[in-house]
């Protein structure tokens, strides 16, 4: 009996060795000059810039794929190339089946034009007949939700209302794929809530999402994989997961090491490690080049005994020894802890609380005690731990994920956590004073 497998999911997209470099933009003098001159050293020749270089991927159809990176990293770019608004200058990039776009608030809409008026453009665009899009306008004007607006010039819409009606028209073509950048950072948090549930059922329903947004928790939340790109280049291409905890470890290091006060550790009490046994961190996944690293963690309850078994409200004791392979300035150490979404609920460390090490010599090492309180709803949390040194030019750093397993209980004789979190709160009841 033959075994039979399911076929593979088809791929949406597929973007291979794709390379965008822009050509220097030069006086018509100074071509001219270039073209007379026979020597092969032209000084002062503007240089060309290489916004992607060499960078290969696939989505599935059906799939959710963020794309994350610094500013000028080449995310637009590479979404421009896909959308088809331009060329690379070698590669390739093939999308399958119909591609919507939003690459900039209100692209394709006529500033002069009515939202109604730009929404029956919008399908024209798109190879959509008017009267396919006439059964589609009382559904978009819902989704947009801008009252009367809707008959009004668009250049008269707040960035906001743009969002809405764009939006609102892009999931309502019928998509195969959707392509989105950083669009969904502009307009209220319930009507970025609406979006996010809208593309939750699009990516359910088969439609492939490509998404550019410096929103991490949107990634975590939405994307099945993640691309890192730095200066053009793939940094990291994986699970979405592990690519946001991989940039985020690196963003932390440069921007936990930038100049802030520093304590001389000369200045601080000798103390010795906890006498309980250390987190086992030799398998723990780690991230960094380890020039300063987390050579030990201790995990221990208020009272001073080891332990990841926590009530709700107890108070937690995490240790860090920090070591030095190699001289280091500005040293900073400290936590994440994270729910079962991957979403931080809680972070803290030396950088925070802009309490860096002055400086650590080759083979030194220091302690950092964190304390914190777990005001968490009952659950499983993880904790990853790190450390960093330097400036942004000459900066090191370690991170060790899931350095501990944190369970949280909610006993019957306590009260219990609705939410996330318990915040401070104070309640009081008062007789009304009758109003005549």
């Amino acid at each position: 009996m033959n075994a039979t497998f399911p076929e593979p999911t088809p791929i949406a997209i597929e973007v291979s060795s794709l390379t965008k470099v822009y050509e220097p933009s030069a006086s018509l003098g100074h071509w001219l000059i270039r073209g007379l001159s026979r020597s092969t050293d032209r000084p002062g020749e503007p240089d060309a810039i290489c916004a992607l270089a060499d960078v290969s991927f696939s989505v599935r159809r059906g799939a959710a794929f963020g794309i994350i990176g610094r500013n000028g990293a080449g995310k637009s770019t590479l979404l421009q190339i896909l959308a088809g608004t331009l060329r690379p200058s070698s590669g390739e990039a093939t999308v399958r089946g119909r591609v919507t776009a939003l690459l900039e608030l209100g692209s394709g809409f006529n500033p002069e034009f009515s939202g109604r008026e730009n929404i029956y453009l919008s399908g024209a665009i798109l190879g959509i007949t008017r009267a396919e899009m006439a059964a589609k306008y009382d559904g978009i004007v819902r989704f947009a939700d801008i009252g009367s607006f809707i008959n009004q010039p668009v250049k008269t819409y707040s960035t906001g209302m743009m969002m809405r009606v764009a939006f609102a028209v892009a999931i309502s073509v019928e998509p195969d794929v959707l392509i989105i950048d950083e669009a969904l950072g502009v307009g209220d948090i319930l009507f970025q809530q609406k979006c996010s549930r809208r593309l939750q059922e699009l990516v359910a329903a088969g439609v492939t999402l490509l998404v550019v947004t410096h929103d991490l928790a949107f990634v975590l939340n939405m994307c099945q994989q993640a691309l890192w790109l730095e200066q053009g280049r793939v940094r990291y291409l994986g699970d979405a997961g592990s690519c946001v905890r991989e940039y985020t470890a690196a963003m932390a290091a440069l921007s936990g090491n930038t100049p802030a006060p520093t304590d001389e550790l000369a200045e601080h009490a000798e103390v010795a490690p906890p006498g309980v046994a250390p987190l086992d961190l030799k398998d723990k996944e780690r991230l960094g080049d380890g020039g300063v690293r987390i050579s030990n963690a201790w995990l221990q309850h208020g009272d001073g005994a080891a332990g990841a078994m926590f009530r709700s409200g107890d108070w937690a004791l995490l240790t860090l020894q920090l070591e030095a392979t190699r001289p280091v300035r500005a040293i900073s150490g400290g936590c994440e802890v994270r729910n079962r979404h991957g979403q931080v609920v809680f972070a803290t460390g030396l950088r925070v609380g802009r309490k860096l090490i002055a400086e650590l010599p080759a083979g030194g090492a220091c302690l950092v005690a964190i304390r914190f309180r777990l005001e968490l709803q009952a659950g499983q949390y993880t904790l990853d731990v790190g450390c960093g040194a330097g400036t942004d030019a000459d900066n090191t750093w370690d991170r060790v994920l899931n350095a501990a397993v944190i369970e949280v209980s909610n006993p019957p004789d306590q009260e219990v956590i609705h939410g996330l979190v318990r915040l401070p709160y104070e309640l009081s009841v008062a007789r009304a004073r009758s109003v005549k």
